[in-house]
């Protein structure tokens, strides 16, 4: 399309078709890519390789039924992103604080939530960013993110 993507076309169409289901087809498969179409509101991601019959008569009947038709690769990539790692190095509560971070809470918020004092919250976040080999709250969100540590 001349002048847009497709992906970035996708909150304009939606604003004026709000009910319409709109199934990305196209060669490329970067993640990235993937969950902007997907976040834009596409209501399915198809790689040109899916066959005629997946492309034309099953992801069209998928999509009318409230599924949402993917490229086998493709549903495996967006599993694999929501599946944590299990090779995080931080402990079970580094990680409920840093998601807690994440959240957008503070040190002080953090542990009136954990019913623990603001000195251990500071330490958990102190490890964490030791752990992590960061130096702030960003880039330990980052690092942890694309880690899938959380």
């Amino acid at each position: 399309m001349p002048g847009i993507s497709g992906i970035e076309a996708l909150p304009k169409i939606r604003k004026y078709l709000p009910n319409v289901q709109i199934i990305i087809l196209t060669v490329f498969e970067s993640e990235q890519q993937i969950f902007q179409a997907l976040s834009n509101g596409a209501s399915g991601y198809l790689t040109k390789d899916s066959s005629s019959q997946k492309i034309i008569i099953d992801s069209i009947k998928e999509v009318r039924e409230g599924g949402g038709p993917m490229s086998i690769n493709i549903a495996r990539m967006v599993i694999k992103s929501f599946q944590k790692s299990t090779q995080s190095p931080l402990t079970k509560r580094e990680t409920e604080i840093l998601q807690l971070v994440m959240a957008g809470k503070k040190r002080n918020e953090i542990a009136d939530e954990l019913f623990v004092e603001l000195v251990t919250v500071k330490t958990h976040i102190k490890n964490i960013y030791s752990k992590l080999d960061v130096n702030s709250r960003s880039m330990a969100i980052d690092i942890a993110k694309k880690n899938r540590f959380i």
